[in-house]
Formats: structure tokens, C-alpha cells, sequence
């Protein structure tokens, strides 16, 4: 039987964690806490995506950070009855940077960790449903009750239930995510897209699948899951094994899609709709390192690009001349603003561009 943390937990069990400085028994102590209530593993996952980007606690003023810790931390014992969050001095930069995580992170974060013991627990129906909803120029990271983790890229949404049931774990993309499946023999792992479903049962892949674009494209990193089609005609269904370092192609309908671009280099056969594809042996990092901060592109053309930029930061980008978006680049961007983008790009790639009531347009450059 699972042991299962109550209430609370330390600020530095959680940091360990994350940092991957705890030996196993503190490491399950923290895991156990996680799986116990899907409100800790929301703030898990706040805490732990706010404690990888140091650069967002910049504005914390470093002359008062003694003052706010002792005040935020005799708060929190005060409101919620409880010494779980030690105070204790600042003499390192760990817990400075830790009191400026808990001043600056987000108030979803302090309010919940303050109003963990003064608050009712809130208890779900074992058939209702979470769906978070990732806006374009952010990403997430989630991880569920049974140890999976979900990184969910920009212009996307997930779906999964409280509580898995005793057969299988289902969740529904649409959009783009990076899985870590959690091993369970018993319970396959199911993930529900428009027109097929990916099934693990525990493994490293990514799958882009968002809902207005024709192809959903599987990358393996380790393991092995099968792919099954659905809603074909006749209910006839169609089921593929893939293999790491490779990738499934699947076409929704349809479409016009240039022979050279990126995904029809990969695969051995022209394209066709409601048809899996396997391709040959490909580099992975191109297609997860989004999951890591960064953009990698491999000759990749520069119409594929832009959709990628905009999801990336949240912006409006036109190509105002059909041959840039032939143009093939080469490169890795990772944690710059969207001009220092452009220009770095500008580097290796001859084109201007310009900004138009907040739309970046890019043009042929002018001799």
C-alpha cells in the first residue's frame, strides 16, 4: 500500500526534488505527496516550472528578501497552523531565490499553499474531468497521479480524469505534448486524438496533433507504442507498431503537401489520407527539444517555421512573398525574444522584416 503524505511539505523536499538531490526515500516521500491529491501535483507544477525559470524573479528587490521571508513564512504558519515551511535565515542564495519563487511565482501558488490546512479539501467525482488549456507564447508541464509526465506545447489543450480507472489511462490532446509514460503493465496508456489513438505502456514521445493542421505526427524516443486509426469507413481500423527514432505520418484528408517538404524527405512512400506512414531513421531532437526551451530546425523551410514561432511566442508573423516560404534554414534558438529570433535567422537567411500593428511581416530583402 501506497504511504500517503498529508497536508503539507517542505520547501526543500520540493526543491531536492526538482533538482534531483534527494536520496530514494525522500524522492517517494515527495512523489507519494504528488500522486496523493491532484491539487498538490497543480502546485508541483507551478512551483517547478517557476523554480526552472530564475530569470522571472529578477524584479525581487535582493535589500529586503531577509524582511519578505521571515514575513511570508510567519504568515503561512500563522494562517495555516503549521511549521512545514521552515524559517529559517538567508544565507545562501537557494533560499533567496526561494523566497523570491514564493513572493513573485503567481498568486494561485501562495494562496494555496497558505490555505493548505485552513481550506476544506475539495473532493472530485471519480468521473470528472481536468482540461488545461496552454495559450499561444507559453508551455506547461504536468504530471499525473500515476507518475506520467505531460509537457504540453503552445496552442494546445489536455484532457484527462481524476482518477484513472482500473483498465486503462485515457487522456485527449489536441495540440502538441511531450510524454514520459509512467511503467504499468496492467493499465495501457491511451491517447486520444481526432483521428487516431496512441497507446503505451511506458515510454519517451512526442505527438503533434493539433486540430487545424492535416497531419499528426508521432515521434518515438524510447519504448514502443502502437497507433490505431478510427472513425474510417466501415469501422475498419488500422493499428501500427513504431519503433524509437522513428516517426508515424498520418494525413486527416486530403491536402496539398509539397514534395519537398520536411516530412515527405522522411518517409519511403508518397503520402496518402487516413493512412499511417512509418518513416526511416530520423533525429528526434528537432521535433521534442521544444519540450527543453529550445527550437531546433534541420534545412526546414521557412513556412513550416513561422507556424512554429508564432505558437512559440504568441505572435501574428506574415511572409508577404510566396518564395521565402521555400526558403530552407538551419539552426537552434533557444530562450531569446522573437526579434532576437528573426534577426539570428537573418544571420544565415537573406529577408527583412518589419512590424505592422503587431503583426511581424516578413519580406524579400531589399538589394
Amino acid at each position: 500500500m501506497k504511504k500517503v503524505v498529508s497536508g503539507n511539505i517542505s520547501i526543500e523536499l520540493l526543491v531536492g526534488y526538482i533538482e534531483e538531490s534527494l536520496d530514494n526515500s525522500a524522492k517517494t516521500e515527495v512523489m507519494h505527496w504528488i500522486e496523493a491529491d491532484p491539487e498538490n501535483s497543480k502546485f508541483f507544477q507551478l512551483f517547478e516550472e517557476a523554480w526552472k525559470n530564475p530569470d522571472e524573479l529578477h524584479a525581487f528587490d535582493k535589500e529586503n528578501r531577509e524582511s519578505d521571508w521571515k514575513a511570508i513564512s510567519g504568515f503561512i504558519e500563522k494562517e495555516s497552523g503549521n511549521t512545514s515551511v521552515k524559517t529559517r535565515s538567508l544565507s545562501n542564495r537557494w533560499w533567496y531565490r526561494a523566497a523570491g519563487l514564493l513572493l513573485l511565482v503567481s498568486a494561485s501558488i501562495l494562496a494555496y499553499f497558505i490555505g493548505l490546512n485552513k481550506q476544506k479539501p475539495i473532493t472530485l467525482a471519480a468521473n470528472s474531468y481536468h482540461e488545461i488549456v496552454v495559450p499561444k507564447g507559453e508551455k506547461s508541464e504536468l504530471m499525473l497521479s500515476d507518475g506520467t509526465k505531460i509537457w504540453i506545447n503552445a496552442g494546445s489543450q489536455v484532457r484527462f480524469p481524476n482518477q484513472f480507472n482500473a483498465a486503462t489511462r485515457d487522456i485527449w490532446l489536441d495540440g502538441e505534448a511531450y510524454f514520459e509514460v509512467a511503467k504499468d503493465k496492467e493499465r495501457p496508456f491511451l491517447v486520444h486524438t481526432s483521428d487516431l489513438d496512441v497507446k503505451v505502456h511506458g515510454t519517451k514521445f512526442n505527438l503533434k496533433a493539433y486540430a487545424d493542421e492535416d497531419i499528426i505526427e508521432t515521434t518515438l524516443v524510447e519504448g514502443v507504442v502502437s497507433l490505431e486509426t478510427h472513425n474510417l469507413l466501415n469501422n475498419v481500423k488500422e493499428e501500427v507498431f513504431l519503433k524509437p527514432n522513428h516517426k508515424a505520418i498520418y494525413l486527416k484528408k486530403k491536402a496539398q503537401i509539397s514534395e519537398d517538404n520536411e516530412i515527405t524527405r522522411e518517409i519511403t512512400e508518397p503520402l496518402r489520407p487516413k493512412k499511417i506512414l512509418l518513416t526511416k531513421t530520423v533525429q528526434v531532437e528537432p521535433a521534442i527539444s521544444w519540450h527543453e526551451g529550445k527550437l531546433i530546425f534541420i534545412d526546414e523551410s521557412f513556412e513550416s517555421i513561422i507556424m512554429k514561432l508564432e505558437r512559440r511566442y504568441g505572435v501574428d508573423i506574415v511572409i508577404d512573398n510566396d518564395q521565402i516560404k521555400k526558403i530552407k534554414y538551419t539552426g537552434v534558438l533557444k530562450n531569446i525574444s522573437i526579434e532576437q529570433a528573426l534577426k539570428a535567422m537573418q544571420l544565415t537567411t537573406s529577408f527583412d522584416y518589419n512590424i505592422r500593428d503587431n503583426t511581424f511581416v516578413i519580406s524579400e530583402k531589399k538589394p
